[in-house]
C-alpha cells in the first residue's frame, strides 16, 4: 500500500511542477492553477475514482498529442 502511495505522491510532485511550468507560459489560458488542479487529482486518486497508473496513463497520452500538435 505505501508503495502505491508513494507513486501517487510522486506523480502529484511531477504533475505539479509540470503544470506550474504552463501556467507561467500561458496564463491566461490555463484557468485553474496548479494547486487546484492537484486537488482534484488527488481528491480522484483518494476516492478510488482513477489510479495512479491511469493518470500516468494520460499524462503520456496528452504529451503524445502536445507533441504531434507542435510538430505539425
Amino acid at each position: 500500500m505505501a508503495n502505491k502511495e508513494e507513486r501517487a505522491e510522486q506523480l502529484l510532485m511531477e504533475l505539479k511542477e509540470e503544470l506550474q511550468m504552463l501556467e507561467h507560459q500561458n496564463k491566461e489560458r490555463y484557468k485553474w492553477s496548479a494547486s487546484t488542479l492537484l486537488g482534484v487529482i488527488a481528491l480522484l486518486i483518494d476516492k478510488g475514482v482513477i489510479t495512479p497508473e491511469e493518470v500516468e496513463m494520460y499524462k503520456t497520452k496528452a504529451e503524445m498529442q502536445t507533441f504531434h500538435t507542435q510538430k505539425d
